[in-house]
């Protein structure tokens, strides 16, 4: 829906700008495209019947489109207008709904409170009041995919929590008010009570959208529950075998829970099947490719079934994105390296010929357009998409990706200086708890940033000289054979969102004994952690913005991080990028969690990153001159990208193990 979206917003973009050109005519644009909305059911009234509406739908994307082109119509009109005046509560909502997409949340949230003034028997009202209230004021922080932590709308949780309840007594026997409070307790209240209200309103309506909001809640990290989020899913392409969320989400899922390769496959076939074009060959190509997603297929079955996707393709035919993603893992689980890299290049280039390069204010687009650029190794074209910056965003949220994505472009081509002076600007604009601790403990000095792999090297001594260690997990007691592989004492730990409760009593009493100065967690956990953090916990703000497939691994991160601090060095130990004998070192994971397999968080290393691109990023980061490595990590970093791939054809760390 990507590239649609933008062609009728760069149509809507020049017409519009065309057309304001003359005086007062934005304002008469404006209420136009406003009043269009009139002559079809509002989105939530469709959601909450059930019934589809394409003429409203439609509506919908075009009103939005056009107002997103002309700010200062929108913003006249809504100055213009006396909500408290307003006796037609189904035009406020239409209103409301036009406004909450244009993030004036405040409107809408006011827009909204009259209609229920006007019309508190109708359940619907109470709905769309609740939808207001958690996205109520400002002052909170929250993650964007792109700039990372920005301010954010405040949820008023309990509010919105009345207004659903009053709802329900309402319409006591509507299944949308249930799913509603499902997803209201589930992301602000108990996750537990928030499922159950998910899966009850599911036993009394069978949507799609609603198995696929199950499936997502499943699947988060503080729930795991890999086998109902993959069942969820799967229920939710049975109803609708065109939806691409739904199908990612069962291939994503089912390559975490028992990897039933066949199964998979299965809804790979249904999925292609429901897509009108070439659907007869593309069938026909999805059935020669079922050898390669038996349990185990021979050298000699994957061979042909590559050599029937190449056929394929020289002739210009092949199979959905999502449905090549799918190959592009299973290739990479049977380490077939080379080919599962060549075929994620190919869905690279896939991407900027499909996308184009006109991304029409559309600050998304021109990410996944820089990604796939970037992926392709055609950094300077990238940077011409970037720098200076293409257009003139009218949210600060859209402007701030302008920027991180231009940073992060040159950070591609070695250059920090301007990632380092983005990331400066920003903790001057948004300071958050930790910054300026993490700033004084890193400006200036000496990092060393020890990994978790066993790679033979003893270099425990030299990491101690370092003024800094920081380790990717909690470590602060050493016995002899760790202090002559890691050294013995830990200043620094980061944790991934699924560690960082299990280890928060533990690292307190680590920071009180002195044996400890900071814990850092991901930015995207950082809305779930609460309000009253401790002084030692800092989320870091972002993530490298531009990896077209998921961003940097858990070294990644951190290097990534301590760069934009101006450290004086920092140097790599005890990490191979997965190209020696083990993913971790003894005792740092349990035992499933040891090689790749069902259930594995080794699993993430292929489904969530792109290694190649990893090694890549790192090797940039070295050339800016303040990044450098010893032992096993600086002869891999020494590698080529193609040599590298070809050593993690043979990697142990990578070797697949069975359920």
């Amino acid at each position: 829906m990507l590239k649609p979206l933008v062609l009728a917003a760069e149509f809507g973009r020049r017409t519009v700008g065309a057309a304001t050109a003359v005086p007062g005519v934005d304002r008469a644009l404006a209420r136009a495209v406003l009043a269009t909305s009139r002559v079809a059911p509002s989105q939530l009234e469709t959601a909450m019947t059930g019934e589809r509406s394409s003429l409203g739908g439609f509506q919908d994307k075009a009103a939005t489109v056009l107002l997103e082109a002309n700010p200062r119509g929108a913003s006249a009109v809504l100055d213009r207008l006396d909500i408290a005046t307003v006796q037609d509560a189904d035009k406020l909502e239409r209103l409301a709904f036009q406004y909450f997409k244009l993030k004036k949340y405040g409107a809408a949230l006011a827009m909204r409170q009259r209609a229920v003034q006007l019309e508190p028997e109708v359940a619907l009202r109470w709905v769309a009041l609740a939808r207001s209230l958690l996205r109520a004021t400002g002052g909170h922080i929250v993650h964007d995919p792109v700039a990372g932590l920005v301010e954010g709308p405040l949820p008023r949780t309990e509010e919105a929590r009345e207004a659903l309840a009053r709802a329900e007594q309402l319409d006591p026997e509507n299944p949308f008010v249930l799913h509603e409070r499902g997803e209201l307790e589930f992301e602000h209240g108990d996750a537990a009570v928030g499922l159950d209200l998910m899966e009850r309103a599911l036993q009394r309506q069978n949507r799609a959208t609603w198995w696929t909001d199950l499936g997502a809640a499943y699947r988060k990290p503080h729930i795991a529950d890999y086998d109902r989020s993959l069942d969820a899913y799967e229920k939710a392409l049975q109803l609708k075998p065109t939806s691409p969320t739904a199908f990612r989400g069962v291939i994503i899922m089912g390559c975490r829970a028992d990897q039933d390769w066949p199964r998979l496959w299965r809804s790979a076939e249904l999925f292609e099947a429901s897509r009108g074009r070439n659907t007869a060959a593309k069938l026909d190509l999805a059935r020669t490719l079922r050898e390669l997603f038996t349990a185990a297929p021979s050298e000699a079955e994957v061979d042909e079934a590559l050599a029937a996707l190449d056929a394929a393709h020289a002739v210009g035919l092949r199979l959905s994105w999502p449905t090549t993603s799918l190959i592009v893992y299973r290739l990479q689980f049977l380490q077939r390296m080379r080919s599962s890299f060549a075929l994620r290049r190919d869905l690279a280039q896939r991407s900027v010929t499909w996308l184009g390069t006109n991304s029409a204010g559309h600050t998304r687009h021109r990410q996944k357009l820089l990604s796939a650029l970037i992926y392709l190794g055609r950094e300077d074209e990238a940077l011409k998409r970037i720098e200076p910056m293409p257009w003139t965003p009218h949210q600060e949220v859209d402007r701030q990706r302008l920027r991180k994505m231009a940073a992060d472009t040159h950070l591609i081509r070695g250059n920090l200086t301007p990632y380092q002076e983005y990331s400066a600007q920003r903790r001057a604009e948004l300071p958050l708890p930790g910054e300026t601790q993490m700033e004084t403990l890193i400006r200036g000095k000496r990092i060393a940033v020890v990994g978790p792999a066993d790679t033979g090297d003893r270099l425990g001594e030299l990491i101690d000289s370092y003024d800094v260690i920081i380790r990717p997990r909690l470590m602060t007691e050493f016995d002899e054979e760790q202090r002559a592989r890691l050294g013995s004492r830990t200043d620094i730990a980061y944790f991934s969102g699924r560690d960082i409760d299990d280890f928060r009593e533990e690292a307190s009493a680590a920071v009180e004994a002195g044996r400890l100065q900071m814990v850092i967690g991901r930015g995207l956990s950082r809305a779930s952690a609460g309000e009253d953090l401790p002084d030692w916990l800092r989320f870091y703000s972002h993530d490298y913005s531009l990896g077209f497939h998921g961003p940097p691994m858990g070294i990644g991160r951190i290097l990534y991080d301590v760069l934009q601090f101006d450290p004086a060095q920092v140097s790599l130990f005890n990490i191979d990028f997965f190209s020696g004998q083990k993913a971790f070192g003894k005792g740092y994971r349990p035992a499933k969690d040891q090689q790749m397999g069902p259930y594995s968080i080794v699993n993430e290393v292929v489904l969530a990153h792109d290694l190649a691109f990893e090694h890549r990023l790192t090797k940039a980061m070295a050339a800016s001159g303040i990044l450098d490595a010893h032992g096993v990590a600086a002869e891999v970093l020494a590698l080529t990208e193609e040599q590298y791939i070809a050593r993690l054809e043979t990697s142990s760390a990578l070797t697949t193990r069975t359920a």
